[in-house]
């Protein structure tokens, strides 16, 4: 179980330090999720109250495009660098090597959330009457895009056009997460019935169970093909 441990943490801290010496991945998803604020805080319009109610579904659009680019620069670098062959060859489980890529994309993912969200509470005046609610909605919610989204983007980094491959596939199959977590992130700015946020809570744990463990097992045939 140590080894286990160690040796994701070291495959997590390799995609984390090639980021930090590069900066393209984190400054493109950042500056993204900056330039689409700026964007949409000059459209409210002359309602913002009901503009506001849009927030939480469009901070969650915000997340998933700035991930998607996210995800395709991680496993192009290690194409690109002919790492991830030299990956395949270390004797190591294919499982442990997806655990590690997922979670040095939900490490940056989060860091976005934590630079942009306070952001959009500030643009748009917010409340939040569930800070706890929040943090983990969106844990959760990054979670199980980027267990699915690991996935997809080892199935399409070799194939031509992968840039306009991997959106296709993963954002249909993320819809019903995505309702889940936009109704909880709903929640924790602007209250509302507790059943539908336990039912939301419902949903999205079952969605990130079995986009977890069914990439976890199908990692090993996609990185072999």
């Amino acid at each position: 179980m140590i080894l286990f441990l160690k040796q994701i943490g070291i495959l997590a801290w390799k995609d984390i330090l090639i980021d930090l010496r590069r900066k393209e991945n984190v400054l493109s998803m950042f500056f993204f999720s900056i330039l689409t604020l700026i964007i949409f805080n000059f459209a409210i319009g002359e309602n913002p109250k009901a503009f506001r109610q849009l927030i939480p579904g469009i901070i969650w659009v915000v997340f998933l495009l700035a991930g998607v680019l996210g995800l395709n620069k991680s496993f192009a670098q290690e194409i690109d660098n002919g790492c991830l062959g030299g990956l395949l060859l270390t004797p190591i489980d294919r499982g442990t090597l997806f655990i590690g890529k997922l979670l040095g994309t939900t490490i940056f993912l989060i860091l976005v959330q934590v630079l942009t969200v306070p952001m959009f509470i500030l643009f748009f005046d917010l409340p939040v009457r569930h800070f706890d609610i929040l943090i983990f909605g969106l844990l959760a919610g990054t979670i199980g895009f980027t267990s699915l989204g690991t996935l997809l983007a080892g199935i399409t980094s070799t194939l031509r056009g992968k840039e306009v491959l991997l959106p296709i596939l993963l954002f249909p199959m993320l819809v019903p997460n995505l309702i889940s977590v936009v109704k909880i992130t709903q929640y924790a700015f602007f209250g509302g019935d507790r059943i539908d946020l336990q039912v939301g809570w419902v949903y999205l744990a079952s969605f990130d169970t079995v986009f977890l463990v069914a990439s976890y097992l199908l990692f090993d045939f996609i990185v072999e093909d």
